[in-house]
């Protein structure tokens, strides 16, 4: 079985070949060189695959999978499995969320491709949560079944941020004034590292520099604003992942996936963001049992993507 995977979001869509098992190397292209998904799946295929493309594709898309076309939430294409199968001959083409395929990887993810926050343990009749921020930010769970565990994927990181300290109240009134609405997003992903930026020089009564994420991550440690800046998205991060286990039951396990986090690990703070995750009183006693890693195997979606397409073909 020769299948193409590919996990395509509002920056870079990366595709990648599974055949006779294994996932090749990683093609990764610009979403914004090229003017459809089909455009840079045939450049991914003259690099992957160059005498034939395989029989089938399982994409991971950073958006809603409910009808198609299907459109990106942050990018302007849109996708449409049957014109995908023509075009190419392919015999099969899966649309899924990315965070599905997210969901569907936590059972490959081995201990290398994790960084545990605190302690907890996994209790494997329960579900699992994959929360990431990154150009957006997605949740989806994975709940234990008789049979193969069912991914879920949601809408979550369009739920209500929610404040815990008076400066976090000036935060959220900021946001909301800024965005319209002080949604999970808003803070929680690229732009929203921008947003907290913005809003913490206004705080601070200062003139900082027009940043974007990771410019903010550089300036840290000598910039008092991109300080607050991340103080804030680190706070807000910990206490969304605390809520979002607690509305899913999560005992299975929370695992933050996304292109933001694991490059803030030489400077989280893991005792403080851990504290941070768990008070959720009177539910302390549940959360700290509650497993906390971040995900740092650098094409997750992939091993979810392979599980799919294995399935499919069986």
């Amino acid at each position: 079985m020769r299948a193409l995977l590919a996990d395509i979001g509002g920056t870079n869509a990366r595709f990648a070949l599974l055949q006779d098992g294994r996932i090749g190397a990683p093609v990764i292209l610009p979403v914004a060189g090229f003017g459809s998904a089909e455009d840079a799946m045939e450049e991914a295929l003259k690099r992957l695959a160059p005498a034939a493309p395989p029989e089938q594709a399982v994409l991971a898309l950073a958006g809603p999978v409910l009808a198609e076309p299907v459109r990106l939430t942050n990018a302007p294409w849109s996708l449409e499995s049957a014109a995908i199968a023509a075009r190419f001959g392919m015999r099969r083409v899966r649309l899924v969320n990315d965070f599905l395929a997210l969901a569907h990887a936590l059972p490959h993810l081995a201990g290398g491709d994790l960084v545990r926050i605190g302690g907890g343990t996994p209790v494997a009749s329960a579900p699992m949560l994959v929360v990431g921020p990154g150009t957006g930010l997605g949740a989806a769970g994975l709940v234990p079944t008789a049979g193969d565990p069912v991914a879920v994927p949601t809408e979550g990181g369009h739920i209500g941020l929610a404040a815990e300290t008076p400066r976090e109240d000036a935060v959220i009134a900021a946001l909301r004034a800024r965005c319209g609405r002080a949604g999970a997003e808003e803070a929680l992903s690229g732009r929203g590292l921008v947003n907290l930026h913005a809003i913490a020089a206004e705080l601070q009564g200062v003139a900082a520099p027009q940043r974007d994420a990771a410019a903010i991550v550089a300036a840290a440690g000598t910039c008092p604003v991109a300080d607050e800046a991340l103080a804030h998205f680190l706070a807000f991060l910990a206490a969304y992942a605390g809520d979002m286990a607690l509305a899913w039951g999560a005992r299975g396990g929370i695992f933050i996936a996304g292109g933001i986090l694991p490059r803030l690990l030489p400077r989280l703070d893991a005792p403080r963001f851990r504290a941070q995750f768990e008070a959720k009183p009177p539910m302390r006693h549940w959360m700290a049992d509650v497993p906390l890693a971040v995900v740092t195997h650098p094409a997750p979606a992939f091993l979810g993507l392979a599980a799919l397409a294995r399935s499919s073909a069986d």
